[in-house]
């Protein structure tokens, strides 16, 4: 989906996002005139998000709807929004303030999802890198009534602390605007839309551009771009099984053409002490996924890898891809600088 974008000032930037829209059989545009958002942010910062739609209702009889507004905002679950955001509405039809939508609440016309669950499926990470971001999805306190030719002007004004979990990041903040009685419902008899998107009519999803979040003492961390290595789960601690993924694809490195690829890796535990394991053996090689993938996997423990005493627990570890002779050694960004991760559960 296409928008319209409204800047205002230097330091913003805008991106067609939520909507104030509902009810079954009720729309005959949303439109986002604007959204304003900072460009950057400092970790802590509250961020304010403005958003101004122009609806117009359409649907086939006289009797007036009721239904609450949705609204989800896609980001990292570091961030923890249920704690840190709170929004209000203003509009034609009235004025309040949004509510956390109850966790088991069903999406309508998602074959009994929950709403969030609902959303991971439709739209998974919506661009995002790294699987670690989620919905958090709100609605209006208050069901909002219309009727057929309505015409709905509004605002939605979020307020966001941003990066709780103290970490520099680079993300793309999605949004995305439904109601409670139509949900997700899809209409194939609407074309491509353009330039608000297929259903418009229905919900309106939009994926903003990279979002930048800097300060904090924590390790940076970029769902935008692609990175030559992936740590899945994002978040762990040491007991944890743990997927390394290299992405032999991104840029030409040093190790392209190469016949196998190692992880050559350095523990740090509570108690000071470095373990390190840098060998080229079955212990370390990583499996490419299929012959033409261009991405190599290695599954492991890192408590067993490393061979820690049962009094030691691994707070970090930093560590290079190698090749099979050892003698060439990929780091971040392709530099001489290791990669980093720190084990941690949220």
């Amino acid at each position: 989906m296409r928008t319209r974008l409204h800047i205002k000032g230097k330091y913003l930037w805008s991106s067609g996002a939520l909507v104030l829209l509902a009810l079954v059989f009720t729309f005959c545009h949303t439109k986002i005139t604007s959204v304003t958002q900072p460009a950057t942010a400092v970790v802590g910062d509250v961020i304010n998000i403005d958003v101004a739609v122009d609806i117009s209702t359409n649907y086939f009889d006289s009797d007036v709807k009721n239904g609450n507004v949705m609204v989800a905002v896609l980001m990292p679950k570091g961030w923890k929004g249920k704690d840190n955001m709170t929004a209000t509405y203003t509009s034609s039809k009235g004025n309040g303030k949004m509510v956390f939508t109850p966790a088991g609440a069903i999406a309508a016309n998602t074959s009994g999802l929950t709403w969030a669950a609902a959303l991971k499926s439709k739209f998974q990470t919506a661009g995002n890198l790294i699987d670690d971001v989620e919905w958090v999805i709100m609605q209006t306190d208050v069901p909002l009534k219309w009727q057929n030719g309505d015409k709905i002007i509004g605002h939605c004004n979020i307020k966001l602390k941003v990066a709780a979990d103290d970490n520099p990041t680079l993300v793309k903040m999605a949004y995305l605007v439904a109601n409670s009685l139509d949900g997700l419902k899809d209409d194939p008899s609407v074309a491509d839309g353009a330039p608000y998107g297929p259903n418009a009519v229905y919900y309106n999803e939009f994926i903003g551009d990279c979002f930048s979040v800097t300060g904090g003492t924590g390790d940076l961390v970029d769902f935008c771009n692609p990175q030559l290595t992936i740590i899945d789960p994002p978040k762990s601690l040491d007991n944890d099984f743990i997927t390394l993924t290299y992405n032999n694809t991104v840029i030409t490195t040093a190790l392209n053409g190469q016949p196998a690829v190692y992880l050559c890796a350095t523990a740090v535990t509570s108690d000071g002490k470095t373990i390190s394991v840098c060998e080229q053996t079955d212990k370390t090689k990583l499996s490419q996924t299929s012959s033409t993938s261009g991405l190599y996997q290695l599954t492991f423990w890192p408590r067993k890898f490393f061979g820690v005493t049962d009094a030691q627990t691994i707070v970090s570890m930093t560590y290079y891809i190698t090749n099979q002779a050892g003698n060439i050694k990929v780091g971040y960004g392709n530099t001489a600088d290791p990669f980093t991760y720190k084990f941690k559960c949220t």
